[in-house]
């Protein structure tokens, strides 16, 4: 039989699949929900759906998930752009296995850099060049999220779309505050019908 640490390593190595690979769980992010929910039942940290009631996570969530709130500012990012989110919620709880860990004199440098590196347009080669191997890549070939961690401290996150483009950075919460676009990341964003009927 199997014992209660066996069972929720099984749990919490499946949210690591499901992070990494999102759209292999489902549509949208509802593999993730499910397997979120599963590893917070198992580890006993509280009632199965208590998690989304936490304040950084109840900003980023909408009726339509996680997904709403990415859709509205980098649709093209929808499916790892969530699945990050996620991802900073197991990070919190040591439930995210890292590929890479950053040095602290690494992170501190990332963090510094943030700002002034999104301010200017990057491909995905530009930020391993610059930074190394993510500690996490989330999504395929095409669209994905690089997430850079050290343990104790919040993701530092890039958000790439096609042609490998640099859409944002980001660290830290609230998520849409956290988020520092590219000015190509800016041209992509869509837009806020309420200013057209401004204008």
């Amino acid at each position: 039989m199997l014992t209660v640490e066996q069972i929720q390593q099984h749990f919490i190595e499946q949210l690591n699949h499901a992070i990494r690979r999102p759209g292999m769980f489902g549509p949208s992010e509802i593999g993730l929900d499910y397997t979120l929910t599963d590893v917070v039942y198992v580890t006993e940290t509280g009632d199965r759906r208590t998690w989304r009631n936490t304040m950084s996570w109840a900003e980023a969530w909408t009726s339509h998930g996680v997904s709403g709130v990415v859709t509205l500012l980098m649709p093209e990012t929808e499916q790892h752009g969530a699945a990050s989110v996620y991802a900073d919620y197991a990070h919190d709880h040591k439930w995210l296995t890292l590929d890479r860990t950053l040095t602290a004199e690494e992170y501190g440098e990332m963090r510094r850099a943030l700002d002034t590196w999104c301010a200017v347009d990057r491909a995905r080669a530009d930020v391993i060049e610059r930074f190394g191997e993510p500690s996490v890549r989330i999504g395929g070939n095409s669209d994905q999220a690089l997430g850079y961690g050290l343990p104790g401290e919040p993701m530092v996150w890039f958000h790439t779309a096609d042609e490998e483009v640099v859409l944002a950075g980001r660290c830290g919460e609230p998520f849409v505050e956290s988020l520092r676009f590219t000015p190509e990341g800016e041209r992509r964003r869509p837009v806020d019908e309420d200013d057209e009927d401004d204008d």
